[in-house]
């Protein structure tokens, strides 16, 4: 994260904060309407987690999306 905020904004004229986001959190947020960007290693960590709570998740194909400049993976539910 720290890579990309780089990226956006390298002259760090906004403050920015990180902080872990546990999945009780991000499934809160999801059941609220919200989206959430994954990268590789974070989605890689939700994917099993999600599909243990039954959402209907599909795995991503980084390495595809990759070849096209794309390195996050979207989750909303459906009707959200």
């Amino acid at each position: 994260m720290q890579e990309y905020i780089s990226e956006i904004d390298p002259d760090r004229r906004k403050r920015r904060t990180i902080k872990k986001t546990r999945f009780g959190e991000i499934m809160r947020g999801l059941l609220l309407g919200a989206a959430y960007a994954f990268d590789e290693e974070a989605y890689g960590r939700f994917y099993p987690l999600a599909k243990q709570e039954g959402l209907a998740v599909v795995e991503a194909d980084f390495k595809k999306h990759q070849d096209e400049g794309l390195r996050f993976f979207i989750v909303q539910l459906k009707g959200s």
